[in-house]
């Protein structure tokens, strides 16, 4: 009997934890009015993924940049797709989202000149201008799981994106997206809205019986008569354990600056 009382005050101490774990309160960044130059702000930092954001707004618009020269950031965002959640609730609702650029599709042919290209396992210098050359042409907003594709290049698009370099390390995003996208009447009829950046969730291959899978370990990736992994092996383990991460940052936005 004691025992059980023990493992229903255990089971509830659990159940109450994750309720207050979900309840956390977001980080708040203040937004700041837009002015002639509204991707020119006052940046906030994200220490995990080293990446530094800055959001502003007008009365029609919201304006997000952002900028890293993180390397192994850059190329999640670059071949798993950057997704940019919208919450007019101030919640972590994922019912509203912009998605761009989309995932790299991937080529097993092209892998030897795509890690040239990353910097990895290669004499070559990693450059964003690499990924820059290959990106998707069409952009997805999501409402409601009310999906659209949009020409990313285009400007009859209500929804401006851009992504662009600041020398060969330094990746820029910059992000234009109406308030009416958001809540359909617009700024007014938004208390409270929350971002999340994120990349697009990966799934670990699974190991096939028999031959090789994924190329993962295609190519001699152990030494002959069973050895350790050579130097050169364990770095790509780690970057592929790094890729797999997903980049996960959510915050509430102060629009009330702009209205003094």
């Amino acid at each position: 009997m004691k025992r059980s009382i023990n493992s229903i005050l255990l089971f509830l101490i659990l159940v109450l934890t994750l309720i207050l774990s979900g309840c956390a309160s977001l980080p708040i960044i203040e937004s700041q009015p837009a002015g002639e130059d509204p991707y020119n702000g006052r940046y906030s930092f994200d220490v995990e993924s080293n990446i530094a954001y800055s959001i502003k707004h007008d009365e029609e618009n919201l304006y997000l940049k952002l900028k890293t020269d993180d390397k192994m950031t850059i190329r999640k965002i670059m071949m798993h797709g950057l997704y940019v959640y919208l919450d007019p609730k101030g919640a972590k609702s994922k019912d509203i989202f912009f998605n761009y650029p989309l995932t790299a599709k991937f080529d097993p042919s092209q892998m030897k000149n795509m890690k040239a290209g990353m910097g990895i396992g290669s004499k070559q210098e990693f450059n964003v201008e690499y990924f820059l050359d290959r990106l998707s042409m069409e952009a997805v907003f999501s409402d409601h799981e009310l999906a659209e594709k949009m020409p990313v290049f285009s400007s009859k698009t209500d929804i401006h994106v851009e992504l662009l370099s600041e020398g060969p390390h330094i990746l820029v995003y910059n992000l234009r997206i109406p308030f009416d996208r958001i809540s359909k009447n617009g700024l007014s009829d938004i208390s409270e809205l929350s971002l999340g950046l994120m990349t697009g969730k990966v799934e670990t291959p699974q190991m096939g019986g028999g031959g090789h899978s994924g190329g993962g370990m295609q190519g001699g990736g152990m030494k002959s008569g069973g050895g350790r992994p050579n130097g050169s092996d364990m770095a790509d383990s780690s970057d592929r354990e790094s890729m797999m991460e997903q980049l996960s940052i959510w915050f509430k936005v102060d629009l009330t600056p702009g209205d003094e």
